[in-house]
């Protein structure tokens, strides 16, 4: 018999949750209600007047990368009334290497967004019979911008236009058959944010939003020049400024606290103008109880409850469905082992933890997680 069938697994082939694996896992965050609860509160509010702008802290495994699908999926399927366009969701987990700067940055979420994207929003404006030229012109004050934009529809030098709108270098030669007068960011990190705040503004014309989620914004660490932490400081100070009220972003960054984090982000200049309400440390799970609400409400909604209970019945196993497939020992003894080290106390830890002991109990053929399993299992995860 299959894993899954052995332990009336849901719509999934293991214990394992990731919304990178199974898409429907987004709708999952279980154990932190107040965590959560705090999140949908600071994302309703953030769209009165607007947009989100905040900055999510956890170490490995606390279950950062899944609360920014959740929000993912709640802006999609529940979007707070607040939200009055529909949200064009760009997810990324950025890349930075030593010498990377605020170039890599915008050049990753403007290709986020993408060129066909962009692109059939300038032509959307284009088909409603409005000259085109005077219409950018209400929205972006550089000519430069402009006239890239108005390349971008036009075949045989679109790629160029993209090129320079996300911040690529051009040859001279490039730029004059662009009509632009100097390379996007030659200025600074500011007139790049412009650029994107307005391609912002140019969504909300054809009735969206959008928000950048940024994951593995640790990465930002690597980054080990002066002038490039400088200009990033510039480009996130900028974006988060009151008067962007276009573009979104929840950044996800593995740190302990606010001061492990990047140094650009965790300035007074940054976070002042984020709102200190707006970064959210999401921490271990903090006591017993917790964790075993964790495992709850993680086994029911991943175990079909109807066939479970059958199988119980059926093989008089003698468990609740409620712990299923643990024991009621079993079930405390994993619950313990999870809570004794605050910081292992993690999703990441109890989901393998979960899984593995599955695996070892299909592997002998036991319908229910022994203690002994969990224990052998739990000294290799836990401690």
């Amino acid at each position: 018999m299959e894993f899954r069938e052995w332990f009336c697994l849901k719509d999934r082939e293991s214990f394992i949750i990731d919304p990178q694996i199974n898409e429907a896992d987004a709708r999952f965050y279980f154990g932190q209600e107040d965590v959560k609860q705090t999140i949908i509160r600071q994302l309703r509010f953030s769209f009165v007047g607007n947009m989100p702008k905040m900055l999510l802290i956890g170490q490995y495994g606390s279950g950062k990368t899944q609360m920014l699908f959740y929000i993912r999926h709640l802006l999609l399927n529940f979007p707070p009334s607040s939200l009055k366009l529909k949200p064009r969701i760009v997810m990324l987990a950025i890349e930075m290497k030593s010498r990377s700067n605020h170039q890599d940055l915008h050049l990753q979420l403007m290709e986020g967004i993408s060129k066909n994207v962009v692109s059939e929003w300038v032509a959307s404006i284009a088909k409603k019979g409005l000259n085109l030229e005077e219409q950018l012109r209400k929205i972006f004050i550089d000519e430069n911008v402009v006239q890239a934009l108005v390349k971008l529809t036009i075949g045989g030098i679109n790629y160029i236009a993209w090129r320079w709108l996300t911040g690529q270098v051009l040859s001279n030669k490039e730029l004059e058959q662009l009509g632009v007068t100097r390379n996007l960011g030659q200025i600074g990190a500011g007139e790049m944010v412009d650029e994107i705040v307005g391609i912002g503004k140019l969504a909300e014309l054809i009735g969206e939003k959008i928000i950048f989620l940024i994951d593995e914004a640790e990465r930002f660490l690597n980054i080990n020049t002066p002038d490039a932490q400088n200009a990033l400081e510039d480009y996130f100070r900028n974006l988060s400024e009151k008067k962007n009220a276009s573009v979104g972003f929840i950044i996800a960054a593995t740190a302990s606290g606010l001061d492990g984090a990047a140094r650009f982000l965790a300035t007074d200049a940054v976070t002042t103008r984020m709102g200190k309400q707006n970064i959210i440390t999401i921490k271990p799970i903090p006591t017993l109880d917790d964790v075993k609400s964790f495992i709850t409400q993680m086994l029911a909604e991943i175990v079909d409850q109807e066939l479970a209970e059958k199988i119980i019945r059926e093989n008089n196993l003698g468990v609740s469905l409620a712990s299923y497939p643990f024991d009621a020992d079993s079930f405390d003894l994993l619950s313990e082992y999870a809570s004794q080290e605050p910081t292992k106390a993690i999703p990441r830890n109890i989901i393998n933890a979960i899984n593995e002991c599955g695996i070892c109990a299909w592997d002998e053929q036991q319908k229910i997680i022994s203690s002994e399993i969990v224990q052998n299992i739990s000294r290799l995860v836990f401690e």
